[in-house]
């Protein structure tokens, strides 16, 4: 009997690990009482104290230096860690409440704009009214944020909003997917998955802008989203022949020396059944009013494919990873290929790593680590390149001993064809999963990762782990101030139990040479379905 699920985006998977999408009926909207925001106060003296204002006033001294090495930045979410670890202690985390209301998000990238170090744009997906893309933006570096309800979906996707008396500007159903992005000039850009749950079930990227730093954004009345591309028909689970994307990214060019500065690219998956999944790349090089015609960087010897990201070097030089099912199955190998001519053309994808037992945190079909079953992004390989060294970077969780670790490799940018020895970044007595990865200007590498050693593999918190000697030696922190167990919070659902647990595929992360911010979902009262989007700054 074929089965399906459908995630935080309203997209369907079949067992086996192949995406697909199918024809479920929207979530039913809130009423007034269950959408009551929790209001979040900020005091002199707590958690927004003198230590953490003159770290972010240190940051903004430091700025002119960080843009001067921006050729350093990697604008995606990515860290890195190592065997050799230290318990050094990095700075006290201030963890803050963005979404402050009482359903639930997910999914949280996080932008920095290099125009103005206190200013962060993170987005989720959202369950407040119906399910689209939220956006939150911060200009006090993280102290407080634009409010989730009743106005914080991304205008222009769906026909809702947050606010039941007031329609969307969208044709879609739902959103999901998010993903952000800050250009060089401080425009920022957000790409939001749409889709329909009625014939032609038409599914469409959509890249939005703002011009002030996410406070505003395009209407979708008066000024449309753009499309990257899209698609009609119902992928099914077994098979059919329904194409749709799948877990977009974005990233533009900061490098001043690039030709193809403050270039924006968006990479994807586009599933067609159990065919195949090639990834795909498009660029704009008009701030996201067109998009070139997307190319397929993977053929149809390499199938089933998920996950895409991508990085530059400071000549323009773009990276790309994947993860790939080996034809079927969850992801057990993974891809780089390289593009010297600004994502027109690439060179063959080349296998730079394997799992040896990938975390596949999807239930029914997979759940390998301890404790009560709940979905989340598990594995991936998530990369940055590093300036001081000319090394890109890879990390990625697996499973080669008694825990989940979260494992690193690098290979010189000019020979992509031999790696180092994956090796665990500060590995201790717990489960470690959903790893991202960003570089400092300085060099210095960061990774985030969700963790379980603090509670003898019960619950979940949130580690950062920093190297300043390209993966030698390694201090970490946790960075939650509470832990959770997963299989108890999630999304609104159909089921017996009201809640479908899910934490998301992926969180937020950007490194400057002052400091590491980070977004990912934590939970709140009330339980279980209060999902929220946490964001902390450590002085580094």
């Amino acid at each position: 009997m074929e089965e399906e699920r459908q995630d935080g985006g309203g997209q369907l998977y079949a067992a086996g690990g192949v995406s697909t999408r199918g024809t479920l009926g929207a979530l039913p909207r809130r009423t007034e009482v269950e959408r009551r925001p929790r209001v979040l106060v900020a005091t002199p003296g707590s958690w927004w104290d003198e230590s953490y204002t003159a770290a972010w006033e240190l940051f903004v001294r430091k700025f002119l230096v960080m843009v001067a090495l921006c050729a350093a930045c990697d604008s995606g979410s990515s860290p890195m860690l190592r065997s050799s670890q230290s318990s050094q202690s990095l700075a006290a985390a201030k963890v803050v409440d963005v979404s402050r209301d009482e359903l639930s998000q997910n999914e949280t990238p996080l932008a920095l704009n290099p125009t103005n170090p206190l200013n962060l744009v993170t987005g989720a997906n959202d369950w407040n009214y119906n399910d689209g893309c939220a956006v939150n933006a911060t200009f006090d570096g993280g102290k407080t944020w634009t409010r989730t309800l009743p106005d914080g979906f991304l205008p222009g996707v769906t026909k809702y909003t947050n606010d039941p008396a007031v329609p969307g500007t969208g044709l879609y159903d739902a959103g999901g997917d998010p993903a952000v992005a800050f250009a060089p000039d401080g425009t920022a850009y957000f790409v939001c998955q749409a889709f329909n749950f009625t014939p032609p079930y038409q599914i469409a990227l959509l890249v939005s802008r703002s011009r002030d730093g996410g406070r505003t954004w395009l209407d979708g009345a008066k000024e449309k989203l753009t499309q990257v591309n899209t698609w009609n028909g119902n992928g099914k689970s077994k098979g059919s022949n329904g194409q749709f994307p799948d877990h977009e990214s974005i990233y533009v060019d900061w490098n001043p020396a690039s030709p193809f500065y403050g270039r924006i690219y968006v990479t994807w998956v586009q599933f067609s059944g159990q065919t195949r999944s090639p990834v795909q790349v498009a660029y704009s090089s008009d701030g996201a009013r067109t998009f070139s015609t997307p190319v397929a960087i993977t053929s149809s010897t390499i199938r089933n494919n998920q996950d895409a990201r991508l990085t530059s070097a400071p000549d323009g030089t773009l990276f790309l990873t994947f993860d790939n099912g080996v034809q079927g199955g969850k992801g057990t190998v993974m891809y780089v290929a390289k593009s010297r001519d600004g994502g027109a053309t690439w060179t063959q994808p080349f296998q730079f790593a394997a799992f040896r037992n990938p975390v596949c945190t999807f239930p029914p079909y997979c759940f390998n680590i301890a404790g009560g079953a709940f979905r989340s992004g598990g594995s991936y390989p998530s990369p940055a390149y590093n300036a001081t060294d000319g090394r890109l970077y890879a990390i990625f969780p697996d499973i080669r001993g008694g825990f989940a670790q979260v494992y690193w490799t690098s290979a010189s940018a000019d020979d992509l064809t031999r790696w180092s020895e994956p090796t665990a970044i500060a590995p201790a007595a717990g489960d470690r999963f959903q790893a991202e990865m960003s570089i400092a200007p300085n060099g210095r590498i960061d990774v985030s990762f969700y963790d379980r050693s603090y509670t003898q593999n019960q619950l979940v918190d949130l580690t950062l782990a920093s190297s300043d000697d390209g993966g030698a030696t390694w201090a970490s922190q946790r960075v939650s101030s509470s832990s959770f167990d997963p299989s108890q919070w999630g999304v609104p659902s159909s089921s017996a139990s009201g809640f479908r647990p899910f934490i998301g595929d992926y969180n937020g992360m950007v490194s400057t040479d002052a400091l590491t911010a980070i977004t990912w979902t934590g939970v709140a009262k009330p339980q279980p379905l209060n999902l929220e989007i946490d964001f902390a700054s450590i002085a580094q």
